[in-house]
């Protein structure tokens, strides 16, 4: 989803020579492998959207897998980065570093100040073990190298899957399914009373390219909407977008993760980049994508 958002928004600029690098041509858990493509194709700037993405439910499955996998992409991509001198490197991480409790909205000092949400756990200190050390890298070596921390991403490319898919496109999916099956009832997962900031990933898109063209003393950058939404208030919306006319049922047997989470965002703000796209108009764009899928 990040990489084909980037990929597509570079892919419009002269100035870039894009090199893709899909998860099935190479394994980035394998550092030799990603020796090699580097040796081969000699990047001068690194955009590490690789990684294991999931919901609450599949995160909360998978611990082990989500720790190991994305540490290792990320310890490789960086190390091998430094190894051969690239240029600039931009690694997304996630907001889900940010301690269960603290407070709203989250500045990116906040990282580390207590304990973190458990049900996602195993990939926040993935995410958080990479983002500090591409800030050693920066630090000891003087290097462009920066983190960012984007809000919840939905968008094109994303999974529909239920059991492993973010709350956005299990949302769409449910409820368009409902719609065309004249479902009565549409079971939302929580109780429907947490909130979150959510980000279209065109917006994520438009930041990374951003900061390709900017140097910052800052090792890590918060990106998000400034708006917040909770689940219950996402659904109804949701339910709008889809014309279901059924009820909604919250299941409080599932978790809800945190109760709140909303970035602060005034670094990247400051620099001059600000997102644009509200959330009923890319929950809109988004839905037509979905349509356009199954159909």
């Amino acid at each position: 989803m990040v990489g084909s958002a980037i990929y597509k928004l570079l892919s419009k600029s002269k100035n870039f020579k894009i090199i893709p690098c899909k998860r099935k041509d190479l394994d980035f858990t394998n550092k030799s492998r990603v020796e090699k493509w580097f040796k081969k194709n000699k990047p001068e700037i690194v955009i590490n959207c690789a990684g294991r993405v999931g919901g609450i439910l599949d995160n909360s499955m998978h611990q082990d897998a989500y720790l190991y996998i994305n540490t290792m992409i990320g310890l490789n991509l960086i190390n091998t980065s430094l190894k051969f001198n690239v240029n600039k490197l931009i690694n997304l991480g996630s907001a889900c570093i940010y301690p269960k409790k603290t407070k709203q909205p989250i500045k990116e000092e906040y990282l580390l100040t207590s304990k973190l949400e458990v049900t996602n756990e195993g990939y926040a200190l993935a995410k958080i073990t990479v983002l500090k050390y591409c800030e050693y890298i920066k630090k000891k070596y003087n290097k462009d190298f920066i983190s960012m921390q984007p809000a919840n991403l939905y968008g094109e490319g994303d999974n529909f899957d239920l059991r492993s898919s973010h709350v956005v496109p299990a949302l769409i999916n449910k409820f368009h399914y409902a719609k065309i099956n004249k479902k009565k009832i549409v079971e939302v997962w929580g109780s429907g009373n947490v909130k979150r900031e959510f980000l279209h990933v065109d917006d994520l898109a438009s930041a990374v390219k951003f900061c390709l063209n900017k140097k910052t003393e800052h090792s890590f950058l918060n990106i998000g909407s400034g708006e917040d939404i909770t689940i219950k208030k996402l659904a109804i919306l949701i339910k709008e977008i889809t014309k279901y006319e059924g009820k909604i049922i919250f299941n409080k047997n599932y978790p809800d993760g945190v109760k709140i989470r909303k970035l602060e965002t005034s670094r990247i703000n400051k620099m001059g980049w600000k997102s644009k796209i509200l959330l009923k108009k890319g929950l809109s764009k988004y839905y037509n994508y979905y349509i356009s899928l199954v159909f």
